[in-house]
């Protein structure tokens, strides 16, 4: 078990900033690793009370923190868009990736990945959920410090955010946005 390779790839996670966040020239946008510690805090706190595992949707934001580093972060929707072709094409690289990585470990892993993917298990569903709720409430922070129109980000969270207390959270939070606009 080699412990200083996985945690010297789980390094440069700090050092990756977001890709959609560069594509819309945001100022000091936040890193892969910060948009991890985000969706793990919200776990922490919302799993209980959406009935999930919070271990398991802990272990979903590893797996999803590894294999978007892999990928460099590589963006397959924009707004209501879903490039299906290049979805399937990040799929493959990261599940060869997680596979890769963690053979030494668990093959929990790679089998937690194709759950992730799959989107059919409610914790899996659920994850995907979180993962945008905290894309909204970062989009709503940039575009409340630096002016600027996100709402490509909003709607994409749109088409997930069906369990009524994220449903709910995505709501108020697009209630603040108008406030400040």
């Amino acid at each position: 078990m080699n412990i200083l390779h996985l945690a010297i790839q789980m390094n440069l996670s700090k050092k990756l900033k977001r890709s959609g966040w560069i594509r819309e020239n945001i100022k000091d946008p936040e890193s892969l690793a910060e948009h991890c510690f985000t969706i793990t805090v919200l776990i922490t706190i919302l799993s209980k009370y959406l009935g999930v595992s919070e271990e398991k949707l802990i272990r979903m934001a590893i797996v999803h923190n590894f294999s978007a580093l892999l990928t460099e972060d590589f963006v397959v929707e924009r707004g209501k868009k879903i490039f299906k072709r290049l979805q399937k094409k990040k799929e493959k690289i990261e599940k060869e990736a997680i596979r890769t990585i963690f053979w030494d470990y668990d093959m929990n892993y790679s089998n937690l990945y194709n759950e992730m993917v799959q989107r059919k298990s409610k914790e899996s569903i659920i994850f995907w959920q979180i993962d945008k709720l905290a894309t909204t409430i970062q989009a709503y922070d940039y575009e409340k410090e630096q002016n600027k129109s996100l709402s490509e980000f909003f709607e994409n969270a749109r088409i997930y955010i069906k369990e009524p207390l994220l449903k709910k959270a995505f709501e108020d939070l697009k209630k603040m946005r108008k406030s400040f606009k």
